[in-house]
Formats: structure tokens, sequence, C-alpha cells
């Protein structure tokens, strides 16, 4: 029988009303800034989170098919020697990509292993443990719905970990937040445990451009649904139909960038501000930054974990990185 331990967050009611009090504090910080943003981990609600699946699966969305096709031609070498270990997947969204892994694993093996997802998402977490329950009858599974850059200490009480970062979601914190994120995971692994990371690279900016301006409109439905979740954050009025979606390479910074940008001067409400938000026409409110990443960047995110680089797999484009760490305590 399929063993899979009912998915709780790991924060307590008092703990939620803190975290809603900081999600609202920091939507309003980022409305009352100079240049406006809002906080990427808003988009995935239950909507936003069944868009994103759907934007993966685009034609013009080439990471996450190119990361699969990694992943599948080299699970087996990857999976090699894994037993009596707990896979660790951090923002795990649906279970496609460790499933490639998961599959590589002789039944046996399978039968010893833990797996451990970590999504803000409880709707992504509850899909995938419906699917997993179909596929791999024998594996454990104990969900965690956090945000990980909050709580990650909840995983530290497993032993032999495999932990799984794909999708290059690194690639949506600031150079000294994934820094300081990864500085800290390295202190969480023990000797021997290892890091698989998934990287999109640097390559020409039409290629990047495109992925995120699919032709379907599915990022632009993704990018307008995160004002839905700021209005029931701060009791707020935006109509997303009053913006469009704008997503461009910015070369200097080597980064994706997300906006929204208004097409008419407008007032926001909401109980939360002294006073009406002025938006003017053509101004943007920054929601996403997805760095791209070099050769050199492989190499520094190993320094500052006090890792070491063990593999890098790539496709034949040189598109994404897999990069397999691991951790060496002399």
């Amino acid at each position: 029988m399929t063993y899979i331990e009912a998915i709780q967050p790991v924060r307590s009611a008092s703990a939620k009303g803190a975290a809603a009090r900081s999600d609202r504090e920091a939507v309003l910080t980022g409305l009352k800034a100079r240049r406006k943003y809002l906080p990427s981990k808003l988009f995935y609600d239950e909507t936003g989170s069944w868009l994103f699946e759907r934007i993966t699966a685009l034609e013009e969305y080439y990471p996450s098919r190119t990361e699969k096709s990694i992943l599948w031609r080299h699970a087996q070498e990857l999976m090699r020697g894994v037993r009596e270990a707990t896979l660790v997947e951090i923002g795990s969204g649906d279970c496609s990509k460790i499933s490639l892994l998961l599959q590589a694993l002789r039944p046996e093996a399978l039968r010893t292993m833990t797996y451990v997802p970590i999504d803000v998402s409880p709707s992504a977490m509850e899909e995938s443990r419906q699917q997993l329950r179909q596929r791999f009858g024998s594996l454990k599974v104990r969900g965690l719905v956090t945000d990980f850059l909050q709580r990650l200490d909840p995983v530290a009480r497993y032993w032999n970990k495999l932990f799984c970062f794909f999708g290059s979601t690194i690639g949506n914190l600031e150079r000294s937040q994934a820094e300081r994120f990864l500085a800290r995971l390295g202190r969480m692994m023990q000797q021997g445990e290892r890091l698989l990371l998934g990287l999109d690279m640097v390559k020409e900016r039409a290629v990047l451009e495109r992925a995120y301006n699919d032709v379907s409109n599915v990022t632009a439905r993704f990018n307008k649904n995160i004002l839905h979740v700021v209005n029931r954050t701060i009791g707020a009025d935006f109509d997303p139909d009053l913006f469009r979606h704008c997503a461009f390479f910015n070369e200097q910074q080597r980064r994706i960038e997300m906006h929204l940008v208004a097409t008419c001067d407008m007032s926001i409400g909401s109980p939360c501000l002294d006073r009406d938000l002025e938006i003017r026409e053509g101004e943007s409110i920054h929601t996403e930054s997805s760095y791209k990443f070099t050769a050199g960047d492989i190499e520094a995110f190993a320094r500052c974990a006090g890792l070491e680089v063990n593999a890098v797999y790539t496709d034949e484009n040189r598109w994404f990185s897999l990069v397999d760490y691991l951790r060496r305590i002399p």
C-alpha cells in the first residue's frame, strides 16, 4: 500500500498570521517604492500555479523541456548508488522532474527512499501527491507547504540527503539572496550529500525574450494574475485588464525582467493605504526577475556554498545546465 503522509504546512496558525502580515508589508513597500515592484512568490496561488504548469508546456518556453531532457538522459547516472536517501525538492511544483529520477531506481531502492517536496502551493502539492500515489506505490512522501526562503530547517533532521533545486528557480533571487541561500543550504549538508541545481544559461536575446512572450499570452495571464493576489492581500481594487504584460532581457544585469505596464492613469484604493495609490499611464510594476548564468557562476555558487562541482550536464545547444554539487568535508 502507498504510504504518503498527510501534507502539512510547517507554520502554526500564529505563524501564518505573521506571514500574512509580512506579505502585506512586502506588497505595500513595493507599491510605494519609486520604481514599483511586487514579490514574485505571490504568483503561485492556485490559479498562478495552474498557469505556470501551462507555461512549462509551451513551445516557446524551452527551460522545462530542456532540463527534463537532461534529466531523462542522465537519470541512471545521477541516481547510481542512491539508496536509503532523502530526496528534498525545493520549489517542487509538479512532480514531473523528480519522477524522472525516481523511475531510474530499482524497486528495492525505491522502497528505501523518502521524498520531501517543499512548495508554497498546497494545490500543486496535492496534485503531485495524487500522481506519485499512482506511479510509485512504495515511495514515502513528507510534503512541506512553506516558503523555502523562510523555512528550510525542517529538512535538517533527515539524513543522506539529495537536494534538487530545478527549473532555474534560483534565477528568481537577487544574486546576494541566492548566495546567502546556497551558503545556508551548504551548511545543512553533511559529508557526501549532493545538490542538483538547474541553471538557465545566458544565450541569444531572441531565444530568451520569446520564452517569456508566448503567442498564446499564457505568460501574460500568469503575470496579470499577481494583481488578483495583491487585491486579496491588501484589499486593493487593481483591474488587471488595465495593464499590459512586458518581458525583456536586461543584458547588463543578465536577467529577464517581467513588468506590468499601466495602459491609463488610475487610482488604486486599499484599506491598508493612507491615500489612494496613483499610477500613471506607462508606469510599470516590476513583478519578476529571472537571472541567466555562465560557467563562472557555476564555480562561484560552489564556493559560496562550500561545495564541489561533481559534474555538469547540459543539452546540445548549451542552453541549460544541471549541476551536480557534492559536499566534501575535509
